[in-house]
């Protein structure tokens, strides 16, 4: 189920679901993958997740962390603009209040070993969707992002409909690229097709209701 909020939120009602993502990013970006990213206390934090970010998780029924992605306007500081901008390529810097920026997305693949015939597991594809709803929801247009091109082929597999914004760039010695990413009904169908997700995605709140989105 995808559980999402402001970071502000989260460290007040589900400090848990944070720590986990901080120790699931270190695991995924430092250990596995080796980038050069900070780590204290075995948990990855960035000055990006000071600015309250919205965060997107995949959560099991057990509370267990399984995936996790974060939102962040374009409008202030980003990872494209402040840590990545030579993936555009010399092209002006996307700032626009209806694109959002996806970015530290990770995965427990250890936990997530149910996969479709595509390739893709099902966790991928629940945090895709759970994405693209969300970005619907509060009327985005697109989705901007940074990753390298191994993502970049899972993000193929898994049905989403994006564009490269430049050429790749090596970072950590990795061909890095940035792309956007549509935003759209259709867009959406092509994940829950390609990933063989069905229903609601979303967890509901202790309220009734099902998501909504602070403007």
């Amino acid at each position: 189920m995808i559980v999402f909020d402001y970071a502000d939120n989260l460290r007040r009602t589900r400090s848990d679901l944070l720590d986990q993502m901080y120790i699931l990013r270190a695991q995924s970006f430092f250990e596995r993958r080796g980038w050069s990213v900070e780590v204290r206390d075995n948990k990855e934090i960035d000055r990006f997740d000071a600015m309250n970010p919205l965060y997107v998780l995949s959560v099991a029924p057990s509370g267990q962390l399984l995936a996790s992605l974060r939102l962040l306007p374009t409008t202030g500081p980003h990872m494209l603009s402040d840590v990545f901008p030579e993936t555009m390529t010399g092209a002006r810097i996307i700032r626009h209040p209806l694109i959002l920026e996806s970015s530290r997305f990770c995965v427990d693949t250890a936990a997530a070993n149910h996969y479709m015939s595509t390739g893709v597991n099902t966790v991928t594809g629940e945090l895709l969707v759970g994405l693209f709803e969300i970005a619907l929801k509060a009327a985005v247009v697109n989705v901007v992002s940074v990753y390298d091109l191994f993502v970049e082929r899972i993000l193929r597999r898994a049905g989403c409909r994006f564009n490269r914004l430049g050429e790749p760039f090596v970072y950590d010695g990795l061909r890095t690229v940035a792309g956007v990413f549509e935003v759209s009904q259709e867009a959406i169908d092509s994940i829950r097709q390609r990933s063989e997700i069905h229903g609601d995605v979303f967890a509901i709140a202790e309220d009734g209701s099902r998501f909504s989105i602070r403007a």
